[in-house]
């Protein structure tokens, strides 16, 4: 954090990497590169949770949260192009007329843009310009595809309420992939070329060498958490999922299940939607936690009831929130245990 600070250029209010100028793998990394302010934005946001947690008394999360506030009013008034529908790359001297696939799509998922606005729609709309068949070209490294940065644009479309689009990409990309002969079929590559090659930078740093491209990049697995925490829904929320969050998003499909252990214990969830567009969703948490239950209304019109348990869920006990994407949301508590929720 205190790193952080000094890259901080207090005469245009945005975090300057010009004298650290390496990134993931992309081109024209330097100045104020809007992937970087993304990336101060939530360091700052969740150090300032951090410091809530262990009980800081020096005033770290206020501090830390007014440079948040401060660091993201700049980046929308100076990045921001509304003509445009996305982020500019980079400003002052070093703009490049960029609109980058890094920067974009960490806008929406560190909540620099708040989900529910038209900014988020529009920056998830704009990504899909760069698709092709096999994955999302990017711009900032043109002719190739990142799964490491793409993993991070599936999670904004679902922040964003577009789940569809996120499962097209999954499947064009990391289907691409897991179903090429050429490939391992199980782990995930690093990147590869928009032509269906595996030279991913081989004119750009790995001198035409096609065997020095990872076929096993832990960081290209974006799925893995996009599908927990969005598909099936289940998120934690506090420390080890003392509370959690179950907002699961169909997306066209009719069945998922999954979940995770903390040192709390397990936690999982399943669900399945009727053909009337009815569902029922499973769930199990630790023994005292507590979460929020966030359930979509129906396709054909608002759910007609909510049963927990057995029991209809009183209309006092259920929240009609605004969702991202214009969806309508019914918000319950949830309990640790082993719970059955049905909507229909």
């Amino acid at each position: 954090m205190t790193f952080l600070a000094t890259q901080f250029d207090g005469s245009r209010d945005l975090v300057d990497i010009s004298d650290w100028p390496n990134d993931w793998g992309r081109f024209n990394s330097t100045g104020y590169l809007a992937a970087a302010q993304m990336l101060a934005y939530r360091t700052l946001v969740t150090g300032a949770t951090l410091a809530e947690w262990v009980g800081d008394n020096t005033g770290l999360n206020t501090t830390w949260l007014n440079a948040a506030a401060g660091l993201n009013e700049s980046v929308n008034a100076k990045l921001w192009d509304p003509d445009f529908g996305a982020f500019k790359d980079n400003y002052g001297d070093y703009a490049n007329g960029l609109y980058a696939q890094d920067g974009n799509s960490l806008a929406v998922l560190f909540d620099v843009v708040n989900a529910s606005s038209e900014q988020a729609q529009d920056i998830s709309s704009w990504l899909t310009q760069n698709w092709t068949p096999i994955g999302a070209e990017s711009p900032e490294l043109p002719g190739e595809i990142s799964p490491f940065i793409s993993s991070f644009e599936i999670q904004a479309h679902l922040v964003a309420g577009q789940a569809e689009r996120a499962l097209e990409l999954i499947r064009s990309s990391w289907g691409f992939y897991l179903a090429n002969e050429n490939g391992t079929q199980s782990t995930m590559i690093e990147g590869y070329l928009t032509d269906g090659t595996f030279g991913y930078r081989h004119d750009a740093g790995y001198e035409e060498n096609y065997s020095y491209t990872s076929h096993a990049y832990g960081w290209s697995t974006g799925p893995v958490t996009a599908l927990t925490e969005h598909i099936v829904g289940l998120s934690v929320t506090g420390m080890a999922g003392s509370t959690w969050r179950l907002a699961p998003q169909f997306g066209g499909l009719t069945h998922v299940e999954g979940g995770f252990t903390t040192s709390l214990g397990k936690f999982s969830a399943n669900w399945t939607v009727q053909s009337d567009g009815s569902y029922v969703i499973i769930y199990e948490t630790p023994l005292g936690t507590t979460g929020e239950v966030l359930l979509s209304g129906l396709e054909h019109g608002n759910a007609v009831k909510v049963v927990v348990d057995g029991r209809v869920a009183k209309r006092s006990l259920v929240d009609v929130v605004q969702g991202s994407g214009g969806r309508q949301l019914f918000a319950l508590r949830g309990e640790g245990g082993k719970h059955r929720v049905e909507v229909g």
